[in-house]
């Protein structure tokens, strides 16, 4: 019981830690994979509420090796359970969550930054590009804001003229429909 109980709370513990990394902005994956989904509305990638499950679940289980104390084991499971299930209740009423959030929660910064100044058609290549990168290349990147900024620029523009190549001019769009039609 004990084996299964340590691996449940090291699970925990790295959701945790990886949530806070994510809310910090060094690890940018799980957003820039958000950014890939279709669909008429663009869902936006809320990071507090893995924290408030993984910690909710962190908490919960550090009740049950509180279990020699009863009355701390309790509380801490209690809370732990709350916590999950107001992260659980964050991801059903999504629409409202995410008017709350980005005021309350304002990380990570590169985050916000990018969907200011980039259209979803272009947040969209960026994701895309990201899967074509080296690991080492993405590591740097992760780590800094000012470098992943920069890619991303460049990445935009490349997209801005690949929209330019695609649509072309009105003269060349009937020069190929005269003699192709």
């Amino acid at each position: 019981m004990q084996v299964v109980l340590f691996i449940f709370t090291l699970v925990s513990v790295i959701g945790f830690i990886r949530a806070l990394l994510i809310l910090f902005g060094v690890y940018k994956e799980p957003i820039l994979w958000q950014f890939q989904q279709y669909g008429p509305r663009e869902v936006l990638y809320l990071p507090g509420l893995p924290l408030l499950i993984w910690g909710g679940a962190f908490v919960f289980l550090m009740g049950f090796w509180a279990a020699a104390q009863t009355s701390l084991s309790f509380g801490l499971s209690f809370l732990g359970v709350l916590t999950m299930f107001a992260g659980l209740l964050g991801y059903n009423y999504y629409e409202h969550v995410e008017s709350l959030h980005f005021k309350l929660l304002p990380y990570p910064r590169w985050y916000h930054e990018l969907r200011d100044r980039t259209t979803r058609y272009e947040r969209r290549r960026i994701a895309y590009m990201w899967l074509h990168l080296p690991a080492r290349l993405r590591l740097t990147l992760n780590s800094s804001d000012r470098l992943f900024a920069l890619w991303a620029d460049f990445v935009i523009m490349g997209t801005i003229r690949e929209e330019e190549e695609i649509a072309g001019s009105p003269a060349e769009s009937t020069y190929y429909w005269r003699y192709w039609a």
